[in-house]
């Protein structure tokens, strides 16, 4: 593993949101496979006003993505991933952070590679509840 000084990563400002931490966060969620797109529908978008959830089926349009300052990804064990590529590159292309959440009740995490490298922040965690509070921390 290649290790950053840490010089560098106080300059790396690709990702830095200009605003206060206190100030609401303009998040598209995106659920891949159908686990992930069945969590992102169930989520009570109420008390998220500023996430707009959005579906991974078919082409990913980058212009659906204009304006977000994070895109947060939602899979499950077992879900078809093959979005999050495209994801990338679309959020790479905005300089966008990508978040991850991979919610996986076992100890087989076969979809981690895929998600580490399609992503700047994952995580994984056993309960669905979890994907709510990560928003609300992120500023959602």
């Amino acid at each position: 593993m290649k290790t950053v000084s840490s010089a560098r990563a106080g300059s790396d400002t690709r990702h830095r949101i200009a605003a206060p931490n206190s100030q609401p966060r303009n998040i598209k969620l995106v659920g891949l496979g159908q686990g992930g797109a069945a969590l992102a529908a169930a989520l009570d978008l109420e008390s998220l006003r500023t996430v707009e959830v959005m579906p991974a089926y078919g082409a990913i349009d980058p212009a659906r993505f204009a304006g977000a300052e994070m895109i947060f990804v939602i899979a499950c064990a077992g879900d078809d991933l093959t979005a999050a590529p495209h994801i990338q590159r679309v959020a790479r292309e905005a300089r966008v952070m990508v978040t991850a959440i991979l919610l996986d009740r076992g100890d087989t995490h076969a979809e981690l590679p895929v998600l580490r490298a399609t992503s700047d922040m994952l995580v994984v965690a056993r309960d669905a509840s979890y994907v709510t509070d990560m928003l609300v921390q992120l500023g959602a």
